[in-house]
């Protein structure tokens, strides 16, 4: 059985906590890479995004990178993604298959005309935690940091996002090679 780790909102009250996706995503990723499993070290668990946020940037708020994160998060937890620009869409899938988690760089505007639209208007560049495929009909089963339930018709928690939105969100990052996506993998946890 795949580990699950535990949903965390982006809207957490933090400080940047409408900009740290990538924390928030990070965080789901090293609980996942660590399997639930506290590193016993002078920080925190379990991951938060906040942490993470402050590691990288303890004064200033805006994106961050796979790399930022995977850093902060190698620090703060020993964990170790494997961080890849441009993977093509196939070897994104089969990293998926064999066990790992990852953070996906998407954008949004894919997202927002659908049931899993977690934040009417917004459009942008975001991130989110897919945990893992399911077999029967290729879907991924997505931690969108935005799924917090703040109101009426706001998904919550993580959902079951056919594969072919997944792809497109992925495709759709600014700056991605053509049947490629930009992503970050936990280890093998399987």
């Amino acid at each position: 059985m795949v580990y699950r780790p535990t949903f965390r909102k982006q809207g957490d009250g933090s400080r940047c906590q409408w900009t740290n996706c990538g924390c928030t995503c990070q965080a789901m990723a090293s609980q996942r890479w660590r399997e639930g499993v506290d590193p016993h070290n002078s920080h925190g668990w379990p991951p938060t995004p906040s942490e993470i946020r402050n590691q990288i940037s303890p004064h200033t708020c805006g994106g961050t990178s796979l790399n930022d994160n995977d850093a902060a998060a190698n620090h703060l937890y020993a964990t170790d993604m494997l961080v890849r620009y441009g993977i093509p869409w196939p070897t994104f899938v089969s990293l998926i298959i064999s066990g790992r988690g990852a953070i996906l760089s998407i954008r949004y505007s894919v997202v927002s005309p659908t049931k899993f639209d977690a934040s009417p208007g917004f459009t942008g560049n975001h991130g989110v935690f897919i945990n893992e495929r399911r077999p029967s009909d290729g879907a991924f089963l997505v931690y969108d940091p935005l799924a917090d339930h703040r109101r009426a018709g706001i998904p919550q928690g993580p959902q079951w996002w056919p594969a072919s939105l997944v792809r497109a969100a992925g495709y759709a990052y600014p700056g991605t090679a053509t049947g490629c996506v930009n992503a970050s993998f936990t280890r093998d946890t399987e």
